[in-house]
């Protein structure tokens, strides 16, 4: 992955880690879309899987994303093009500032006969500290427009 600033939430087990490489090729339609590398733990699950993102979709979540640091109220929503490989929120889960991550990352498999989904669902609280990290020192801050 292109970039080694890491959008992270949590601390060991759970955590989610997510690389980006950024589409950089102003001669593409693709321009500003991220290839994510992702790699969630949670309670003994894990999971692992590299999508892509839109940039529109990006941006969207660095707005909501600041906007939850700002408030500590509502949340963001993070999904991949592909439909089932990544779907992440970023939420409040009370009045008095307290914070949590949830999605659900996967892929399908052809088997012979067949697809399977394989996926894992995660959810836990963090603090919102990490919210303010993720738009500062990741590489999402490149999504985030300025005020």
């Amino acid at each position: 992955m292109n970039d080694e600033r890491v959008l992270r939430f949590g601390a060991q087990d759970p955590q989610i880690e997510i690389r980006a490489a950024i589409e950089r090729d102003r001669a593409l339609p693709s321009l500003g879309d991220a290839r994510l590398s992702i790699q969630v733990r949670s309670s003994g699950f894990a999971g692992h899987n590299d999508l892509w993102v839109r940039r529109e979709g990006l941006v969207a979540f660095a707005a909501a994303l600041a906007q939850l640091d700002r408030l500590l109220a509502g949340e963001a929503r993070l999904s991949s093009i592909s439909p089932e490989e990544l779907e992440l929120t970023v939420r409040a889960v009370s009045s008095r500032g307290h914070l949590a991550v949830e999605g659900r990352l996967g892929h399908r498999l052809q088997g012979d006969n067949a697809w399977f989904l394989h996926a894992v669902a995660f959810g836990f609280e963090i603090a919102p500290a990490q919210v303010s990290a993720a738009l500062r020192d990741s590489w999402l801050n490149e999504y985030v427009l300025p005020r």
